[in-house]
């Protein structure tokens, strides 16, 4: 069978055209090259041999002007002309002129247009035409020993004789490249035809002698060229291929299978943790309930989400929060009897589905595993990290029948567990979606109260208690909205911590607290240190000590007048990183101490490395004190730490007098709470700045 390739050209020609038209290309290049090199070297030994020739005659000619001497040195610029290609050598002679009374005798010598030397006429318009077009003259002016000016020696060199020869070079160049390019294409033809277009012919004629599909019946050649070789040789396995044609059929097809069956793992699965995906969820969740249907049976879905998992990502990054989600998938699996029925919802979202659920305390003792599970300390990357999480639980056909139904509710009840503290599980309950939607509201009002400044801050008094002195006070916030009233800061504060307005809040409550402050120190009261207790996601904000201190500057607060206030249960979600941002806040002078202290799981290692001033007694051990023994106890223990680690130690919520002098015996002197003062507006506090406490 014969294929169609008759009508082509052939490679032959084409690489001929190839062939010449580079040669002839890189050797006219090269000729042009060699040309010009060759000229710009005859008009750099011309300008020599000039510069040779008057720096000769300066001499000689001098002393002859001197003499009066015309004639000889007539004679010498003929001299100078005769071994030379000078075109003409004029001398303005001033002293001989002066004698004559012309001002300046003119002779010298020059070639007329058979090349012979004649007299130079200075009246002579041809001659002084010719010595315009010269292609190059040189002009020395000549002086007596007293530095008298006494005429000039001129050269003027013509580029006839230099285009003769450049003419030569060109026809040397030409027959040169001429020569070099025949014996190279020459060279080239030989050499491409053997090594290149010989092979080639030889596979052409093999591969045209095939049967009736168009395979050939037999190999092509392989040849010692590696291209070539490598030609024939994929060719030889092409036509290997085609003859196993079936066989490779079946192969592609379970191929094909195999991709299929990747693809659709990819689809339902989490390509970080390998667990099911939402989509591979969402039908195990229409299965399962299908199935309690048809057997009449209950189940239950636990929807996880990670407490704390953005700050981790936003603070050390994507490949960090990555490994902690790894680490939590391992914990998961080994914590869930069927592996199955976990899944990854999306970012740091788990579900788990309990099928043919018995009872509740099964739902519960599983919650309660993953919460203990997870709330040990993840090592990543040479850092301590404490995740935590919400779950949130649903139950068929308690709360619904239908997917959306209980992710929903379970989705509601998970954040009812975050906003109770986190760490914390919660069953839905009917309450939850009304709450839900108080919840909608109250963060749109929350943005617009701080849109239209409908927070005001107070302060509560913090108190010397062995002198009954004021030493300083707090500032908090309060929120009488218009809309949904007043609100508790115990209700705003968790929504403005979630959708990230805790950042705004902070700042509203430090600018309008220092502009406060400041008043009354520049009125000559004496309101002490103001703290201000703030998120860490404020501290890690990267314009945070920028903003500090240019809040400083514009409200006139001293630095010596601030403090700040971290809860430890903050410090302790990233504790090598808030070492670092609270190192940096306390260089610059503002005094820190650590709010709710007791109530966190921080260790001494970590607490001696903070560049902490004061500890802050939670007022959960404060309620009970002097009658409750473990919280006599925490106290006196936290006092005692303080001490050793030379801290000052403050103690709030002291409502009575009991527990006040119980804290001052024991070292405690600082006081805050109702027993003192309720949190107040600022006119209050300054009558109290005024008349006392």
């Amino acid at each position: 069978m014969k294929l169609p390739f008759s009508s082509r050209q052939s490679i032959y020609v084409t690489l001929g055209i190839i062939i010449v038209s580079t040669v002839f290309i890189s050797m006219s290049i090269h000729s042009i090259h060699d040309y010009q090199k060759r000229k710009n070297q005859m008009i750099e030994e011309m300008k020599r041999t000039s510069k040779l020739t008057i720096s000769s005659l300066q001499k000689n000619v001098t002393n002859l002007i001197e003499s009066y001497a015309v004639n000889e040195y007539d004679t010498l610029v003929l001299n100078a002309m005769e071994p030379n290609d000078m075109f003409a050598i004029v001398v303005e002679d001033f002293k001989t002129g002066e004698i004559l009374g012309s001002g300046t005798y003119i002779s010298g010598k020059i070639r007329d247009s058979k090349g012979k030397i004649v007299d130079f006429v200075p009246n002579n318009t041809a001659q002084r035409e010719q010595l315009k077009q010269c292609y190059y003259s040189d002009t020395y002016t000549l002086f007596s020993p007293e530095k008298e000016k006494i005429g000039t020696v001129s050269i003027y060199i013509s580029d006839k004789v230099m285009q003769v020869e450049l003419n030569k070079i060109i026809v040397e160049s030409l027959v040169n490249m001429l020569i070099t390019s025949l014996l190279m294409i020459v060279f080239l033809f030989i050499a491409i035809r053997l090594f290149i277009l010989k092979p080639l012919s030889s596979m052409v004629r093999v591969i045209s002698n095939s049967d009736d599909d168009g395979i050939p019946l037999s190999f092509v050649p392989e040849f010692k060229a590696r291209e070539i070789f490598t030609l024939a040789s994929t060719m030889n396995t092409m036509i290997k291929s085609i003859r196993a044609f079936k066989i490779a059929l079946l192969e592609q097809h379970n191929q094909l299978r195999a991709q299929k069956n990747a693809l659709q793992y990819q689809a339902t699965h989490d390509a970080l943790t390998g667990l099911a995906n939402r989509v591979l969820f969402s039908e195990r969740l229409e299965y399962a309930i299908e199935k309690s249907k048809i057997r009449n049976t209950r189940m239950a879905l636990l929807f996880v989400d990670l407490d704390h998992f953005k700050e981790i990502n936003d603070s050390l990054g994507h490949e960090a929060g990555d490994k902690v989600l790894t680490i939590v998938t391992q914990r998961l699996k080994h914590t869930i009897d069927k592996e199955e029925s976990l899944a990854r919802f999306g970012g740091d979202e788990f579900t788990v589905i309990i099928e043919e659920l018995q009872n509740l305390e099964e739902v519960s003792l599983l919650a309660d595993k993953i919460l203990n599970v997870l709330l040990a300390p993840i090592a990543v990357d040479h850092h301590e990290l404490y995740v935590g999480c919400s779950i949130g639980i649903s139950l068929y056909p308690d709360n619904g029948d239908t997917t959306q139904d209980l992710l929903k509710y379970a989705d509601a009840a998970m954040y009812a567990a975050k906003n109770e503290g986190r760490n914390n599980v919660r069953y839905y309950s009917s309450e939850m979606t009304t709450r839900a939607l108080e919840r909608v509201v109250m963060e749109t009002s929350l943005r617009a109260g701080l849109k239209n400044g409908e927070f005001i801050v107070y302060f509560q008094p913090q108190v010397n208690g062995k002198e009954n002195r004021l030493f300083g006070m707090e500032a908090l916030v309060r929120w009488n909205s218009p809309t949904v009233g007043l609100v508790s800061p115990a209700v705003f504060i968790p929504i403005a911590e979630s959708t990230g307005l805790i950042v705004e809040l902070d700042r509203y409550v430090m600018k309008h607290a220092m502009t406060q402050i400041a008043q009354w120190y520049k009125e000559g009261l004496n309101p002490g240190i103001l703290s201000m207790n703030l998120t860490m996601k404020q501290l890690q904000q990267k314009d945070f000590i920028e903003y500090l201190k240019t809040l400083l500057a514009e409200t006139g607060c001293s630095i010596e007048w601030v403090e700040l206030e971290v809860t430890e249960d903050q410090i302790m979600i990233h504790p090598d990183e808030a070492i670092d941002i609270l190192r940096e806040i306390s260089r610059i002078g503002v005094k820190i101490a650590v709010d709710d202290f007791g109530t966190g799981y921080s260790s001494l290692s970590y607490l001696k490395k903070l560049p902490i001033n004061k500890l802050k007694i939670d007022q959960s051990f404060v309620r009970e004190l002097p009658d409750d023994e473990e919280d006599v106890a925490i106290t006196k223990a936290i006092i005692a730490m303080a001490q050793s680690l030379n801290l000052d130690v403050i103690a709030e919520g002291v409502e009575t007098a009991e527990q006040k002098d119980f804290l001052v015996q024991n070292g405690c002197i600082n006081i805050q709470g109702y027993f003192y003062s309720k949190p107040k507006p600022a006119d209050e506090i300054r009558t109290i700045l005024i008349e006392g406490l």
